[in-house]
């Protein structure tokens, strides 16, 4: 389906949403459907119990309860699968939605991004898998002990199965949304790098929500995968944003001078002035030393303009 940029009526972007919706939705059942076949539901199934089945009584078998349970597990694996399997066309439709609001200069942005974000997902989904679902199982089914026999529920292991990959995937986006708050000047960098505490405690509690239960491995995985990815995303954003992160410090040091009222006497108030000052006075420095290069015309600006000047005439 085209992407064009062109602005649109209200009633047009609600029958450009229909669309996309209805593509998406096709999608996901045609591929429900793929996967509620005999050999992939098989395949699908074996792969996605692979790393726990060593920690699963009975050779490695999970149970239902009554023959209407067997269909609707079968059904909720072909739709997981089907789900997975569809997702880049999904990322596209969102993407290609909203893509004919941005301007040109945005634009550019686009493709890495979709390439990060399906990046991240997959690499937080494959970690999961790998590292973290064997120890984690292993450590659960430890705790039945003594009367208390583990019977393997079908329904049960695999959405708790996929909802740990899930939450590590969706978790793993975490340098994107860093980058962009940076980036468009919503958080700035000396705020972040600074507030490390504050957010390595948040973190762990976003960890502790993503997964579904309060066993220490998976927590203690994706909290130490999410503290590697912020310290990773605002080592990559000061290179990328450099420019941005050092108008910001000179821009802190005038925002201290003007806003502060403390006497200049306070030995509080004159250390962080002198620390101010030597970031805002290297960052100054780096400034003058970059190349300066023209700016683009926007081609959406030079639109807007001809738009107000025909409303004027």
């Amino acid at each position: 389906m085209p992407v064009k940029a062109k602005r649109a009526p209200f009633f047009e972007h609600v029958a450009e949403f229909r669309k996309r919706l209805t593509v998406c939705v096709i999608a996901i059942l045609v591929a429900t459907i793929a996967c509620y076949q005999k050999v992939l539901h098989i395949f699908i199934l074996d792969l996605v119990m692979r790393p726990v089945n060593p920690y699963l009584p009975n050779h490695n078998a999970v149970y239902v309860v009554n023959p209407f349970e067997a269909m609707t597990f079968r059904f909720q694996v072909a739709f997981y699968a089907g789900l997975v399997l569809v997702s880049p066309l999904l990322i596209y439709e969102i993407f290609a939605f909203f893509l004919p609001a941005l301007k040109n200069r945005e634009r550019k942005w686009l493709v890495p991004t979709v390439a990060a974000a399906i990046g991240l997902f997959l690499g937080g989904v494959a970690f999961a898998y790998f590292v973290i679902l064997g120890p984690a199982f292993k450590w659960l089914t430890a705790q039945a002990v003594g009367a208390v026999k583990l019977l393997p529920y079908a329904s049960s292991y695999f959405s708790g199965i996929a909802l740990l990959l899930i939450g590590f995937g969706v978790s793993f986006e975490l340098p994107l949304v860093v980058f962009y708050l940076i980036g468009f000047g919503i958080l700035k960098y000396r705020r972040a790098r600074e507030s490390w505490r504050y957010v390595y405690v948040i973190l762990f509690i976003v960890a502790a929500i993503a997964t579904p239960d309060w066993s220490p491995w998976p927590m203690l995985g994706l909290s130490g995968a999410l503290i590697a990815l912020y310290e990773i995303s605002l080592f990559v954003t000061k290179i990328i944003f450099r420019k941005r992160v050092w108008e910001q410090e000179i821009d802190a040091l005038e925002d201290f001078e003007l806003s502060t009222d403390l006497d200049v006497d306070d030995p509080e108030y004159q250390k962080k002035h002198e620390k101010l000052q030597k970031r805002a006075e290297r960052a100054r420095k780096k400034l003058a030393s970059l190349p300066e290069k023209p700016e683009e015309p926007d081609e959406d600006d030079e639109d807007d303009d001809d738009d107000e000047d025909e409303e004027d005439d």
